[in-house]
């Protein structure tokens, strides 16, 4: 009788053991990353800043855009991410995309395409 109790206790450590494998195995959530970029005017010249961001691939990268230029209006594009906002100043807009392929990708006034953009970079 002994040896069945044994029997089973181990027969239920393998089962505890292969329910936390279980858990372990699953696919972790994609990681998240987020940036707030500042639009200001400089010397005529209307810039987001930081004028670069890093992420790995597959990140989940939320933007808060905030327009402090003078002008009112001025746009955010990422046309790789299919990301294309109008920023009123004084109302903070949210973007949101995933970073699914590597590489450099610009970013830029859509509205204003003479003004200096900005780059994301996305790693392996």
């Amino acid at each position: 009788m002994r040896s069945l109790g044994v029997s089973m206790g181990l027969v239920l450590l393998g089962l505890l053991a292969a329910v936390g494998a279980a858990k372990t195995n699953r696919p972790a959530a994609p990681p998240t990353a987020s940036f707030t970029l500042v639009n200001l005017e400089y010397e005529g010249t209307k810039i987001w800043l930081p004028g670069e961001i890093t992420v790995k691939k597959g990140t989940k990268v939320t933007l808060k855009l905030i327009n402090n230029a003078p002008s009112g209006e001025h746009g955010f594009s990422i046309p790789a991410f299919h990301v294309a906002e109008v920023v009123q100043k004084g109302e903070p807009k949210t973007v949101e995309f995933t970073a699914d392929k590597v590489g450099i990708f610009p970013f830029l006034c859509q509205l204003h395409p003479a003004h200096v953009g900005g780059q994301i970079v996305v790693i392996p």
